[in-house]
């Protein structure tokens, strides 16, 4: 994404503000919808304290936030005189429902149907894997040698809603193993920025395959060898704490196997619940649809529909007339149709 954008490219397409925020999955995901409609983007900071176009500039057509960067476009929209149109990715908080022209939570928020709530079954990924995407010097390390099938690993880490230790480590490096072992094959094992230390080792002291190779996440690493692996992978098994890492091991093509890992409580979770049960219904509707209290996260849930539907299956169950899914990965494709549509294009 540029700022340097003509004047005449301006004129033609309806312009476009991604409100950039510090969470890289996020701005990631922006990124991605924005490309997508093919329109000019400006990239803005929410951490501004006055986001106003800059000389020259004019207010943007559309303003596209995630998560925090919503109040910051809702201020763009009200100061346009409400010309600009307001896309919201994820869960809307401190701000009406209504006044989103279009939310589109992610795959594991429980948003309630509305006329301006388009749901996805994945979420937007860059195409780290895809074959134009892989930089041809990634090609070594010396994994290629290792008997196929490959089976690649991709190990997340503890999150606010899941709890990720060292027991859950081994026994993922065990049912890897098992599953590599029965195959015949080889496992391919990555780290990722959430993954600890100590829960990296668990999960290295336990594999008992033959034959692997485990990468330890650095940021920045030009030999992260993940882009090859996703390309090249016979299969995956994937850590269940990330609704996007899941997505992107299921954009391959290739089956994927998930480790589901048990919630773990928080006092702010316990509270939620208990409004949630406790509220009235019509009251909780009303708190929600004014933005005060946001939607409930189930990624729980989300990974069960994907394995009832067969975009996954459980590591460590086998299900013999189990079928994968064919179904057709729209989500991107329905996204810009809609938001195309707000803007009468």
């Amino acid at each position: 994404m540029t700022d340097l954008l003509s004047r005449e490219a301006r004129a033609r397409q309806p312009l476009v503000w991604l409100m950039i925020g510090s969470n890289a999955g996020e701005t990631g995901q922006l990124r991605v919808l924005g490309q997508a409609l093919g329109w000019p983007c400006i990239e803005k900071s929410i951490a501004v304290p006055s986001l106003a176009p800059a000389i020259g500039e004019t207010w943007p057509d559309l303003v596209i936030s995630f998560g925090k960067g919503l109040r910051a476009a809702a201020k763009v929209v009200a100061h346009s005189d409400r010309r600009t149109r307001l896309v919201h990715l994820g869960r809307p908080r401190w701000v009406r429902l209504d006044a989103i022209d279009l939310i589109i939570p992610m795959p594991q928020d429980r948003l309630p149907p509305a006329a301006n709530v388009l749901p996805i079954r994945m979420s937007f990924n860059d195409r780290i894997g895809a074959l134009d995407a892989v930089p041809a010097d990634l090609s070594s390390g010396g994994w290629q040698d290792l008997p196929r099938p490959w089976s690649v690993v991709l190990v997340g880490g503890a999150t606010r809603h899941f709890r990720f230790d060292e027991d859950d480590a081994r026994e993922l490096g065990t049912l890897a193993s098992q599953h590599a072992q029965a195959g015949g094959g080889s496992l391919l094992v990555t780290t990722s920025p959430r993954t600890g230390a100590s829960t990296a080792q668990a999960v290295r002291s336990a594999l008992q395959a033959p034959h692997f190779f485990f990468y330890e996440y650095r940021r920045d690493d030009d030999a992260n060898p993940l882009p090859v692996w996703l390309q090249r992978a016979d299969d995956l098994i994937v850590t269940g704490d990330s609704a996007s890492m899941l997505a992107e091991a299921w954009r391959t093509g290739r089956p994927v196997q998930v480790l589901p890992l048990a919630g773990h409580s928080t006092p702010t979770r316990r509270g939620l619940s208990r409004l949630q049960r406790r509220c009235p219904k019509a009251l909780y509707a009303f708190l929600l649809k004014r933005g005060i209290v946001a939607a409930p996260v189930d990624l729980a849930s989300w990974i069960d529909e994907r394995v009832a539907e067969g975009d996954f299956s459980v590591l460590g169950q086998r299900d013999e007339n189990r079928r994968q899914s064919l179904r057709a990965d729209d989500d991107l494709a329905r996204a810009v149709t809609r938001i195309r549509s707000l803007l009468g294009q």
